[in-house]
């Protein structure tokens, strides 16, 4: 087989071995969307960066409100740092549409679908979770149990995809 045959075969199927890799490989972006983006989504991105360091994962969280508070409330500011969790200079931010864009992961409580329909990346609603505010210990535990089972997830389809 010549040379320039070989070249043209690698052109054909190195980029669709490529597309393969990047749609089995576990998202770059994992969007936490809630409310007020201070509460559900803001304790699922520190758990996930967390546990996804633990896992080795190379992935991103964001935490975004649907109407965003302005401030983390005083009692989650005293749970968090309970857990040993220091925000440094993160501050609430409202769900924008690049966020959905940019997005490979969306994952929501409690909010209506309607707000982040417009993504195209793979959505999963946490909806009816025990409330964070009314006991922070149970709520937070909640929301631990899926941000694990989601890094487990997302490290075994990279695991798989090798």
């Amino acid at each position: 087989m010549k040379l320039s045959s070989v070249v043209a075969v690698l052109a054909t199927l190195m980029p669709m071995a490529l597309a393969a890799q990047r749609r089995s490989a576990a998202p770059d972006t994992v969007l936490f969307v809630c409310e007020h983006g201070t509460v559900r989504s803001l304790l699922a991105k520190v758990m996930f960066e967390r546990y996804a360091k633990e896992a080795g994962l190379s992935v991103v969280a964001l935490s975004r409100g649907t109407n965003a508070d302005s401030l983390v409330p005083p009692w989650m500011m005293a749970g968090l740092t309970a857990d040993s969790v220091s925000l440094g200079t993160w501050r609430p931010q409202m769900l924008r549409p690049m966020d959905l864009v940019s997005a490979s992961l969306v994952v929501s409580f409690d909010v209506p679908s309607s707000a982040t329909a417009s993504t195209r990346a793979s959505r999963v609603q946490w909806d009816g979770l025990p409330s964070v505010r009314e006991n922070y210990s149970r709520g937070r535990d909640a929301i631990r149990v899926r941000v694990q089972q989601l890094v487990d997830s997302l490290k075994n389809s990279r695991r798989s995809a090798r």
